[in-house]
């Protein structure tokens, strides 16, 4: 009897030392409304967090929220190795050389945004002779220069989302191609902007549209884990549980 309870107290003692064993990576992310809220004095919620927290789950492996960082400085942390994960992410060569890019979700179209009281763009070559805004550093589609024909129009580029919608609102240029759910957050989030601007029929003609990726840091320790977090997440596509988790929910939350 003594035998097994030395054996069993031994067996508890090895608990914590199994238990740190779980891999615990960061997720640097910032206030995305609609995907992961991110609010000032709380823990991060929405349908990317419930999703991170089912992979996490399936992955054996631990996720700790970062403290709010703007998307830039995110994606600057994951080259230097200072973070592990980012989710919502578009493929680009460039993002590919320093994290592994593993896509579990057709990303939406980008979408051309006027001011209210312009005259409607239904088709590409209206936009000829124009001025468009892009906004420096979004990951655009590859497709995006042969649709609008660049040899036709004006490019300006603006810093941020925001500033590009302030741009267009004082006339410094005709339109702009901004991506579909960070322009909406930017317009519900500003009430100079409230029915300033409105959506135009014409609609940018993808062939291809892009997956939206996880990102894990290629310098990150937890690297390997790449290969892991693709099965799960293959596995997650193959249940039908991406599509609940990115739009079921959603419409639910909607009706």
């Amino acid at each position: 009897m003594r035998k097994v309870l030395v054996v069993l107290l031994a067996f508890l003692s090895l608990q914590p030392v199994y238990a740190e064993q779980r891999p615990v990576l960061e997720w640097c992310l910032d206030d995305h409304p609609n995907w992961h809220n991110y609010p000032d004095d709380g823990e991060p919620y929405g349908l990317t967090v419930d999703l991170m927290q089912l992979i996490a789950e399936r992955a054996n492996i631990e996720i700790r929220f970062s403290p709010k960082i703007p998307f830039v400085r995110c994606l600057l942390m994951m080259k230097n190795g200072q973070t592990d994960l980012m989710t919502s992410l578009n493929y680009t060569d460039e993002r590919s050389a320093y994290m592994h890019l593993l896509p579990y979700d057709t990303a939406k179209p980008e979408v051309l945004f006027l001011r209210a009281e312009q005259h409607d763009i239904q088709y590409r070559e209206q936009l000829f002779g124009k001025t468009v805004i892009l906004v420096r550093g979004y990951a655009y589609n590859a497709e995006l220069a042969e649709i609008i024909g660049r040899k036709h129009i004006t490019i300006v580029e603006a810093t941020s989302l925001d500033m590009a919608f302030a741009m267009l609102l004082l006339g410094r240029a005709d339109a702009l191609i901004g991506p579909a759910q960070s322009s909406i957050n930017v317009l519900s989030s500003n009430p100079r902007y409230d029915q300033q601007f409105k959506q135009a029929s014409f609609a940018l003609p993808f062939k291809t549209l892009r997956q939206v990726n996880l990102g894990l840091s290629r310098n990150s320790p937890h690297s390997h884990l790449h290969k892991q977090l693709q099965t799960v997440i293959d596995s997650l596509i193959a249940e039908g549980l991406i599509t609940r988790f990115r739009y079921d929910k959603e419409a639910a939350k909607n009706e």
